[in-house]
């Protein structure tokens, strides 16, 4: 990856975290004012909002690698599902520090301390499995991006040429049928005969690429 393009990567997913952790924090507010009003701040419940909370932002976050990498457009090269991989567990780990406070934070106001040791292996478990989501996500994008570049302009060109000639033999049959009478036939036999000769193309081109 080129390392302006990276570097633009890193900075993109920073503000994506930073952006995140404000809309966390301002559900988080709510949910204590909310807990307090119904006398619920120090209950169990106060601790698995915060980690639906977090939840959510993880995948999200891994969303937004996706739909980034996705928008910039990238000609495939053969590193390139390692280095998006590579920058979205940076930007994890980096949400993961900004989370981990506030979970603490958040369970300490619950009145059970003790509890962060208990249930961070829980968290980070939710964490896991969104990253083996992307990974399965980002395989399939790189995937398609290495196919659309395998295919020259020109197959795709001829392709395009041997369904058009395709569905003009099936046009032309389907009107010989209502009028048998009508001079069609050598309009067939010429449409069948240029068809072997696109696929002769397609089968050269392929030859030349590899």
């Amino acid at each position: 990856m080129h390392p302006e393009i990276k570097e633009n990567f890193q900075e993109k997913m920073r503000l994506v975290v930073l952006d995140l952790m404000s809309h966390m924090d301002e559900d988080i507010k709510a949910m204590l004012a909310e807990h307090s009003a119904k006398g619920l701040l120090r209950s169990g419940n106060t601790i698995k909002r915060t980690m639906d909370f977090i939840a959510q932002g993880n995948a999200s976050l891994y969303q937004s690698v996706l739909d980034y990498f996705q928008d910039l457009n990238l000609a495939y090269y053969p590193t390139m599902e390692v280095d998006i991989q590579s920058l979205a567990i940076s930007a994890q780990e980096l949400y993961k520090t900004e989370c981990l406070p506030r979970f603490q934070k958040s369970i300490e106001l619950a009145g059970k301390p003790s509890l962060y040791e208990r249930m961070l292996p829980e968290v980070e478990s939710g964490m896991a499995t969104d990253l083996a989501k992307f990974q399965n996500s980002l395989n399939a994008v790189v995937v398609q991006i290495k196919l659309s570049k395998e295919i020259p302009p020109m197959t795709k060109v001829l392709w395009g040429l041997e369904a058009l000639l395709l569905l003009s033999i099936m046009f032309i049959a389907g009107m010989w049928f209502k009028d048998p009478e009508g001079n069609y036939e050598p309009l067939v036999v010429g449409l069948s005969i240029a068809m072997p000769l696109v696929l002769v193309g397609i089968k050269l081109i392929a030859k030349k690429v590899t």
